[in-house]
């Protein structure tokens, strides 16, 4: 049944060599919003003073936040390092639980957040900030 799967799971890809990897020791892992830029129209005599909106155009795959149990010289982690360093957009995706829906995009690393634990894992939190229109199947 569509929506019944719980939300671990998802699968968080980078580019390396050319091929989409998925990401290795994702601990945790958002699922990038849709956002429609809404306008405010009100004009001067709105029925009731009520706010008219209306639709922009503008259309966003919003910032989101991965986390990784962080080794830098693994090869995915190692793609993330590289984006980070790079001017330019890296292709990514996101995969949703039990593989129902992808989200290909391209995106650049905006931030990396390495997390020293001394009673766990050493972590990073990774910021995949997308641009341009998503591919969604």
């Amino acid at each position: 049944m569509a929506g019944t799967i719980g939300g671990f799971g998802v699968i968080f890809k980078i580019d390396v060599s050319s091929t989409l990897t998925a990401v290795t020791y994702l601990l945790e892992g958002e699922i990038p919003k849709q956002k429609k830029f809404i306008a405010d129209a009100t004009p001067q005599n709105a029925t009731g003073g009520y706010t008219v909106r209306v639709a922009s155009g503008k259309r966003s795959l919003e910032s989101f936040k991965v986390t990784l149990g962080w080794d830098s010289d693994e090869a995915t982690h190692a793609a993330v390092l590289a984006a980070f360093d790079a001017e330019t957009a890296v292709n990514c995706s996101v995969i949703t639980p039990g593989t129902d829906e992808t989200i290909a995009f391209s995106a650049h690393i905006e931030e990396i957040s390495r997390l020293p634990d001394p009673e766990g894992a050493y972590k990073a939190e990774v910021m995949v900030t997308p641009t341009g229109a998503p591919t969604i199947t």
